[in-house]
């Protein structure tokens, strides 16, 4: 029968409780990484997962008064600058989320992203005083580079459930 010293064992134990502390550390990582991961199902339309119904159902505002203009001086295979016009006495919260479609067949299509675990920070714009906000949309990071067709931008907004405005079209050539 070995025997081991009184400071061997002391090691051994302290590398044991250090083996413990960073596998617990890897298992708690990977949990947190996977629930941010999927908080958002990227392969659907945002519209479709959220069922929250708001309770103010007057908000003094409408879609109808939004234009999402793209700015042609700025339209890249990559990315595209949009100027969101919200002329409402209320405007709406704009965050950074949008998605693209394309015109095939005289029909939008949304395109798809390049990954499954893409995500979207959380965060509204504060529109200038001539209730504008002017985006740079990266759209490599989301979709590729796009090739030659006829697109527009889509942004969802939360006004009593998800609806989409769209910008008008641009080409890439």
């Amino acid at each position: 029968m070995v025997k081991i010293n009184t400071n061997k064992k002391i090691i051994m134990g302290v590398l044991i409780i250090v083996l413990i502390i960073v596998i617990g550390v890897i298992i708690t990582y990977k949990v947190i990484e996977k629930r941010v991961i999927n908080k958002e199902d990227f392969n659907s339309n945002p519209v479709d997962t959220v069922h929250y119904k708001q309770n103010d159902t007057k908000s003094n505002r409408t879609p109808s008064n939004v234009i999402i203009k793209v700015e042609n001086n700025t339209i890249k295979p990559e990315s595209v600058s949009i100027t969101i016009t919200d002329n409402n006495e209320n405007q709406y919260s704009w965050g950074v989320e949008f998605r693209v479609q394309e015109k095939v067949n005289e029909k939008w299509k949304d395109l798809e992203y390049i990954a499954d675990n893409l995500s979207w920070i959380d965060i509204a714009y504060v529109l200038n005083e001539d209730k504008q906000l002017i985006q740079k949309l990266d759209i490599e990071k989301y979709y590729g580079k796009l090739s030659s067709g006829t697109y527009r931008i889509v942004k969802p907004i939360y006004d009593n459930s998800y609806i989409d405005i769209y910008s008008n079209e641009f080409e890439i050539k």
